[in-house]
């Protein structure tokens, strides 16, 4: 029997289950859903904006699933998603309720959450699709695996873009050497603020496991190891100064064909950047932007010209897919064959540990204007020097 977790100290409501067997018959009284014929019951334990803008529509859309129980700690926003969505007497406080009740889970809490509610639900042969970042550290997302190993349970992880045809269709550009030997690669993702999870969770480390490397990198770190494979980092410099940071700069080492390959990654929260992964190779570079989904476009060297690629197989007037419904069928087809999803937990621990390894190296992203204002404001507060008139007023500092 593994190990339960004891959480009490820490965590609201994430105490100790001990009992590592399926109970499917409720113990709160209430009879466990029926299953709809074919259909996987599916449990979402976490309601924030992902999962309603998300992860709930596609689960009440699919014909492959059941929504079995939805929890989350707080009761209004529970009340407020029943009524959007029409759900009947399966919202539920405590987590715990859900996993007796499904037969796998979305599990879409805050990062911090993830391994400790994670273990304990695979631990009892509940299958769960976990959000991106996997959890918060490499030593964490081993704890998934090797629980969702002991009971030999399915343990998906929500990188959505894995599922755009222009991911898929990059990799094969790169391994059939379209472009020739690469050269570089370079990923710019910012914006203006942008993505707010409704609790706040990513404001600060402990909750979130970092800024916006986590918040935004997540995801640019996973398309660079699924393209590369052979990936480690050279520097990384931030501007978090013992909080999350908001901009980070990171320069990459990956190996391709026993060559290597330089990239880099720049990430803001304050700022735009032009939000496109690129990759230069002595023929030409390919490029996807952000929100091209379903095309790859292609810079020929020493041409004007702009190519946009698609896969043969994708038809350029087919209606655009809900990706996060693809994600939940591989998650599906997964439980039902016992084969690997698209992303599992070892893929996804590699990300985690990229991430890892550009905190242990962080230096201080060079910011002047702040550094300046710093040095004005120590020198301000100084005490005066000997002999100065008592009492003479104080020197104000300020913009001229």
């Amino acid at each position: 029997m593994p190990r339960s977790i004891n959480t009490r100290a820490e965590i609201p409501l994430l105490t100790t289950i001990s009992d590592t067997h399926r109970n499917l018959t409720a113990s709160d009284g209430a009879a466990p859903t029926p299953r709809r014929s074919g259909a996987v019951r599916i449990g979402v334990i976490g309601c924030g904006a992902i999962t309603e803008g998300a992860h709930l529509p596609a689960v009440l859309t699919s014909p492959e699933v059941e929504l079995a129980a939805i929890s989350d700690v707080n009761a209004s926003r529970l009340e407020y998603l029943r009524r959007r969505f029409g759900l009947g007497p399966i919202v539920l406080g405590d987590y715990r309720d859900v996993a007796r009740r499904v037969d796998a889970v979305i599990l879409a809490l805050p990062n911090g959450l993830h391994a400790p509610v994670g273990v304990e639900l695979l631990s009892q042969g509940v299958h769960v699709l976990c959000e991106k970042p996997l959890a918060v550290t490499r030593q964490e997302c081993e704890q998934l695996c090797q629980a969702a190993r002991s009971t030999s349970s399915i343990l998906a992880v929500g990188f959505v873009t894995r599922f755009f045809p222009s991911t898929e269709l990059t990799k094969q550009l790169v391994e059939s050497r379209f472009l020739g030997e690469l050269q570089s690669f370079d990923a710019e993702f910012g914006t203006v603020g942008g993505w707010s999870p409704l609790s706040g969770y990513n404001l600060a480390r402990s909750t979130c496991g970092g800024g916006v490397l986590v918040v935004s990198g997540s995801h640019v770190l996973d398309r660079v190891i699924y393209l590369f494979e052979d990936v480690d980092v050279v520097s990384h410099v931030e501007d978090s100064r013992g909080g999350v940071e908001a901009n980070s700069k990171t320069r990459f080492a990956a190996t391709v064909d026993g060559r290597p390959l330089q990239g880099r990654v720049e990430l803001s929260k304050t700022y735009r950047l032009s939000n496109r992964f690129r990759i230069v190779g002595e023929r030409g570079t390919l490029e996807v932007r952000e929100g091209q989904t379903r095309s790859v476009t292609y810079l020929p060297s020493g041409s004007a010209l702009r190519h946009e690629l698609t896969a043969a197989a994708l038809p350029s007037t087919a209606a655009e897919p809900d990706y996060f419904q693809l994600q939940l069928h591989d998650f599906v087809r997964a439980i039902r064959t016992g084969a690997a999803p698209r992303v599992d937990g070892e893929q996804a621990t590699r990300s985690v540990a990229l991430t890892e390894r550009c905190y242990a190296i962080a230096r201080p992203l060079e910011e002047p204007w702040c550094e300046g204002t710093l040095a004005r404001l120590a020198r301000a507060g100084a005490p005066p020097a000997s002999g100065a008139a008592a009492g003479s007023p104080p020197v104000h500092v300020g913009a001229t």
